[in-house]
């Protein structure tokens, strides 16, 4: 699945079997529910009903042939909603499409999804592996280096080797790193 063109409030996405059109609005709802685990916080995060983003949702579901979320009701414990693997992946396009259409769309978004304007760039120069937890050490320019410690799981998913280039996020209380 590929976002070929982000125009006005429509996304343009192609798969297999062709293009199809989607609102730009639905990529909104889709970050909501990654972010609240939930549709209706997603929807009252966006100021429009349930009934609208489910619309949206839906619409976009039978455009693509797949399930973008995996919703399940209220109750005593309360519902909730995550994105399936497709719904993650186009989400993850969408982002790719922004972030070479506006140079400036992915630190806007890191601002707003981590709150974190301490970002810098560097390469891996050391990486100790353990069973759950690994030391990344990266080196931000010739003669500093910041260490980071991640879950092995997370570097294998980020694709971390030596001399892979690096986002490092700082925060008060964490650093964080995103592969380049």
């Amino acid at each position: 699945m590929t976002v070929a063109r982000v125009e006005g409030k429509w996304v343009d996405v192609e798969l297999p079997s062709g293009s199809v059109r989607l609102r730009r609005d639905l990529f909104e709802l889709l970050e909501g529910i990654r972010r609240f685990g939930s549709i209706s916080r997603a929807c009252n995060a966006m100021g429009v009903t349930v009934k609208t983003g489910l619309s949206w949702l839906r619409a976009a579901e039978g455009a693509i042939g797949q399930t973008l979320a995996i919703r399940s009701r209220g109750g005593r414990g309360g519902g909730g909603a995550q994105l399936t693997k497709e719904g993650s992946e186009l989400l993850v396009a969408y982002y790719n499409a922004m972030s070479v259409m506006k140079p400036g769309f992915v630190a806007s978004l890191m601002e707003e999804v981590f709150s974190a304007r301490n970002r810098l760039q560097g390469r891996v120069t050391s990486i100790t592996k353990g069973d759950i937890v690994s030391l990344v050490e990266v080196e931000l320019y010739p003669q500093q280096q910041i260490k980071a410690i991640v879950t092995t799981h997370s570097l294998e998913r980020l694709g971390l080797r030596r001399d892979s280039k690096v986002g490092v996020i700082v925060k008060a209380t964490e650093v964080m790193l995103i592969a380049l």
